[in-house]
């Protein structure tokens, strides 16, 4: 689909409909159904979504995981992702950090949580590998 800078098209769904990612200005977004559960298979389809996102490429990703229930299992998956070149997870309130934290354990990339969108995407342009790409500086998928 084409992305257009100012409304938000899905690229992708993923998770039977709980995930929805598009790629804009270089980063993945990747948006999770408030109150939903994550599992195992939740989560390996949402990181082949988004290496599909972004034709293999490790890229930043903001995650907005707002009352989201993740398994421990589904957790070590994403962490293992090599799609992420850095994740901002955008959360609300204290169970969403705890859960962010816990995330955070077995990553090999940069993560940090956020409750302040314009502040979590300003820390993943530093993580962007892609700065020279004119499709992702427009906002198109790459």
């Amino acid at each position: 689909m084409v992305q257009d800078r100012e409304r938000e098209i899905p690229l992708m769904r993923a998770a039977n409909g709980k995930n929805t990612l598009i790629v804009r200005n270089g980063v993945i977004e990747s948006r999770w159904r408030p109150g939903c559960a994550v599992d195992v298979e939740d989560a390996r389809d949402a990181i082949r979504a988004a290496a599909q996102a972004s034709e293999g490429r490790p890229m930043p990703m903001l995650s907005e995981m707002t009352d989201v229930e993740i398994s421990p299992a589904a957790r070590y998956v994403f962490a293992q992702a090599k799609v992420v070149s850095a994740i901002a997870v955008l959360g609300s309130n204290v169970v969403d950090q705890v859960l962010a934290a816990a995330m955070n354990r077995h990553t090999e990339y940069p993560h940090r949580f956020f409750t302040s969108r314009a502040a979590a995407e300003s820390w993943l342009q530093t993580h962007r590998t892609d700065t020279e790409s004119p499709a992702a500086l427009q906002g198109s998928p790459a």
